[in-house]
């Protein structure tokens, strides 16, 4: 059987993740990358871009695993309030233990913030485009179908307040009392 041909923006990708979870933003350079990657500046600059670029394609590469688990659970809900808790509380425990998105949301969180705060208007689009069509196609979830997207858009919103936004006291919720405190604010909105 053949072996699936790794690219350069493969490789360049793979060890930026690598390099971010072990040393943060501020500890990772195009130069820091294209060593690890085996390839030349010029080539992370060409199939990457620059630090911001490059961060940006490992947020969204490691997010797709996200997505994937948190349509899953949504593909399985049987109601509207369960397809919202399961995939708030899905995508916090997916996001917790990726060991790039753990790092970048957690000690790491200054320097992410832009990327998951007013740089976001892409992941949101993408998390809103996948998770929408999970829960259409949900078949024991009867939603108003309008309400779909907008629902879908409030809930990866919930996911990254939370991440970005301890509670008063300094704490945060468990991913599965996030997901129920998720879906009693969001779940009505999906109600027929």
């Amino acid at each position: 059987m053949p072996r699936p041909r790794v690219t350069a923006i493969d490789a360049v990708l793979d060890a930026a993740a690598t390099h971010l979870a072990l040393h943060g933003i501020a500890g990772t350079t195009v130069d820091d990358v294209a060593a690890a990657a085996g390839v030349s500046r010029a080539t992370v600059y060409r199939y990457a871009g620059g630090q911001t670029e490059i961060v940006q394609a490992v947020i969204a590469r490691e997010s797709e695993h996200v997505l994937a688990m948190t349509a899953t659970v949504i593909s399985g809900a049987a109601t509207a309030h369960e397809a919202i808790s399961g995939a708030v509380s899905t995508a916090l425990m997916a996001i917790g233990e990726n060991p790039v998105l753990a790092r970048l949301t957690s000690s790491e969180l200054r320097e992410t913030l832009p990327f998951i705060t007013t740089n976001s208007q892409l992941l949101i689009a993408h998390a809103v485009a996948s998770l929408s069509e999970a829960l259409r196609s949900a078949p024991a979830v009867n939603v108003e179908d309008a309400a779909v997207e907008p629902a879908i858009e409030e809930s990866t919103r919930f996911v990254l307040a939370h991440l970005t936004t301890p509670r008063s006291d300094g704490s945060r919720l468990t991913a599965s009392d996030a997901g129920v405190r998720a879906a009693l604010l969001i779940a009505p909105m999906l109600a027929v």
